[in-house]
């Protein structure tokens, strides 16, 4: 007899989808969408991924779970780090802000949903 566990295929979509994303990463950027905005959306997306699986750890366990907590947020600020240094320094030979301007000056990740942010080492 199998017992239907919603966490369990929630869980296993996630991971399908990062695997998808992983198998098939910049080719999954449309023609007509800029590569460096692309990539920072998607960056942003998995920075908030991060907090996210450190956050459901705590909640699915039941219990505080500091040590998930505190490499998770550290995974997202990393993550945003990588999408500034990217943005910053541009790949290919172009720069993303024609002017050099550089529009995100500190790093944000999500804490949680509703919109709560907090500046985060832009490393």
């Amino acid at each position: 007899m199998t017992v239907e566990n919603t966490g369990v295929a929630l869980a296993r979509q996630a991971i399908e989808a990062l695997r998808r994303l992983d198998d098939e990463g910049r080719s999954l950027r449309p023609d007509d969408v800029d590569p460096f905005t692309w990539s920072a959306d998607v960056l942003d997306e998995l920075a908030r991924l991060a907090e996210t699986i450190g956050r459901a750890v705590e909640r699915v366990s039941g219990e505080s779970a500091p040590g998930a907590e505190a490499h998770a947020q550290a995974l997202a600020t990393a993550i945003v780090a990588h999408r500034n240094s990217l943005l910053r320094h541009g790949s290919g030979g172009r720069h993303p802000f024609p002017d050099g301007g550089d529009p995100i000056p500190e790093a944000t990740a999500m804490l949680a949903p509703g919109g709560r942010t907090r500046p985060v080492a832009a490393g």
